[in-house]
């Protein structure tokens, strides 16, 4: 059994992003979120009609889940004229580690 002091010394690597870590895995934990994240690791210049057409579902669900992506910090927009091009938010260190854990997934299984 743990001392209080143990206890203390556990709890002291809790913080603020694990908060933000939960949400983005709970955001992830639907699977066509999860599907238009990885397409986008693997092809990043694709409109969201691609996306929706790819995944097989509506345009409003593909534009939902990337609103939905988009508010969890791991999406950003780019417009280029009339299209939206969704694109990882690289400056996020936990879509840098998502997108190298499916990278290595990905080659473990060639």
């Amino acid at each position: 059994m743990l001392t209080e002091k143990e206890l203390k010394k556990n709890r002291e690597i809790f913080n603020e992003s694990d908060k933000s870590m939960a949400e983005a895995f709970k955001v992830l934990s639907d699977v066509n979120r999860y599907r238009m994240f990885r397409v986008l690791a693997q092809q990043p210049k694709l409109t969201i009609s691609d996306i929706a057409r790819i995944l097989g579902i509506s345009l409003p669900l593909a534009s939902q889940h990337l609103k939905v992506l988009t508010m969890a910090n791991l999406l950003q927009k780019e417009r280029d004229g009339k299209k939206v091009f969704p694109k990882l938010e690289h400056g996020n260190p936990f879509v840098q580690a998502v997108v190298k854990t499916i990278k290595e997934v990905i080659e473990s299984k060639k």
